[in-house]
């Protein structure tokens, strides 16, 4: 079975739970208006969450990134004297009950400046703790290992070797609730999927392959060739892989409005030997994955599976 998920933003339900505030609005209030503005955007984002989440159960959806501000400033000491995570326990648990009541696959990705190979111990730390901030909010929501964090390799640092190298060490270092959820997905500009899997071949955990990324930066491999091999990094999880169309061929590295229907036929014959979950990364969210569904079915793929 391929279940189609979509990346944090409905462009269909406007009720998305990714409301955030700047450090410099905070920094304007007084400590009594600045926990007050935070507690607001909070509580939104969990409105926002039950309906969106009711809206993609609706809609058979049933993989979903959550936005990586879903608890806003959480890592920033703007924010160090906020218990969010026991002032809001009834929200998380109760949207946990859904989530599970409903078998959604809720997942996250790093962001931009969470980098593991960093070479500076300062990086080091604001990326362990964006990790351990992840992997709190999954476990507050209850959530199991399928429930994960995507990130990157990070930078080559002209060394391709040592910074490979430097992610496994670091690696080392994260606390066991980051470990049980971090996967790592080849990336368009510097580790190539084969990099990646034997990287993640060695420390034991999963990869994400993104079949754009891979035809972005290669060296001409088969990506259906290491496909199995990719798939047994997750053990008892449910593999989750990325795909998306380029922009142009212009702009490839760019993704598209739209999933390109004749491309992911394309890939049907070798995903259709798994079950697995597919993240579509494209500008137009959900109404690009239903639009995908709607293409495929006339193609004669129906039900759930997609």
């Amino acid at each position: 079975m391929i279940r189609l998920g979509y990346a944090c933003i409905s462009v269909k339900n406007k009720n998305n739970p990714n409301k955030k505030t700047t450090v410099a609005q905070i920094n304007k209030l007084e400590p009594a208006a600045r926990l007050k503005k935070l507690r607001q955007v909070m509580q939104t984002n969990f409105f926002n969450l039950m309906d969106l989440l009711a809206y993609n159960v609706e809609h058979q959806i049933f993989l979903y990134r959550l936005p990586s501000e879903f608890v806003p400033l959480a890592t920033h000491p703007v924010t160090a004297d906020w218990n969010w995570a026991e002032e809001f326990a009834w929200d998380f648990r109760k949207a946990g009950e859904y989530i599970r009541k409903h078998k959604i696959r809720v997942t996250a990705h790093s962001g931009h400046y969470s980098i593991l190979n960093t070479d500076k111990p300062s990086v080091l730390q604001s990326t362990i703790d964006d990790f351990r901030y992840h992997a709190r909010v999954f476990d507050l929501l209850g959530l199991d290992d399928n429930s994960v964090l995507v990130t990157h390799v990070g930078g080559v640092y002209e060394d391709r070797s040592a910074a490979l190298d430097r992610f496994a060490a670091n690696f080392e270092q994260l606390p066991t609730e980051v470990k049980r959820r971090l996967v790592v997905e080849n990336d368009d500009v510097s580790f190539t999927m084969v990099e990646v899997l034997e990287l993640c071949e060695r420390i034991g955990v999963p990869m994400v392959l993104d079949i754009h990324h891979h035809k972005c930066l290669s060296n001409g491999e088969d990506w259906v060739e290491y496909l199995p091999r990719i798939i047994a990094t997750w053990g008892n999880r449910t593999p989750k892989i990325h795909v998306s169309s380029p922009k142009s061929e212009d702009d490839f590295r760019a993704h598209a409005d739209n999933i390109d229907p004749e491309e992911f036929l394309s890939y049907m014959t070798a995903l259709s030997d798994y079950d697995l979950d597919v993240m579509l990364e494209c500008k137009n969210k959900d109404d690009a994955l239903l639009t995908l569904r709607r293409n495929l079915e006339k193609r004669g793929f129906k039900g759930e599976a997609l």
